[in-house]
């Protein structure tokens, strides 16, 4: 009984110590604004879904390999939109894609790999505004969805402030 207690707290110790070293994840488009703040949420786009993609994909464009090597991101067009993002797992070669993602119509830029596993990207919403996203290729989900506004608008917001 001592030994899991002894245990216990031991663990309790290394999980405190390890959530307080956490680094943040670094934002790889270096927005204006704090778009990797914790806690993450994804309420602006509850109903994205990562699904599995059957078929040939046309119109690939924007793509970019994991550093890892085993995955490959890239942004493609369905009848119904212009930009969606798709992945490929290099072995085997299954495929995948982000659905309902609001804004269908706007293009998808700056796909990019933070690391072998999240990869992100963003989505103007209109000229001074958009939308920073996060999906986690290994548990298949969206983990981000994060405004931010372009220097131009920032700047306005802050200087109306003083």
């Amino acid at each position: 009984m001592s030994i899991q207690i002894y245990t216990g707290i031991i663990l309790a110790i290394v999980m405190t110590s390890a959530a307080q070293n956490r680094q943040p994840i670094p934002d790889p488009h270096k927005h204006v604004v704090a778009v990797h703040e914790e806690p993450w949420k994804t309420d602006l786009a509850a109903e994205t879904q990562v699904t599995t993609l059957d078929g040939p994909v046309a119109d690939i464009r924007d793509s970019v390999f994991s550093p890892n090597g085993r995955w490959f991101a890239f942004v493609f067009s369905t009848p119904n939109e212009w930009a969606r993002v798709g992945f490929q797992k290099i072995r085997g070669g299954k495929q995948y894609q982000l659905v309902n993602l609001p804004l269908t119509h706007r293009p998808i830029i700056d796909i990019v790999w933070i690391d072998s596993v999240l990869v992100a990207f963003d989505r103007w919403s209109q000229p001074h505004y958009g939308m920073h996203y996060v999906i986690d290729i290994q548990r298949t989900r969206l983990v981000l969805a994060a405004p931010f506004p372009d220097e131009v608008f920032h700047r306005q917001q802050r200087d109306s402030i003083r």
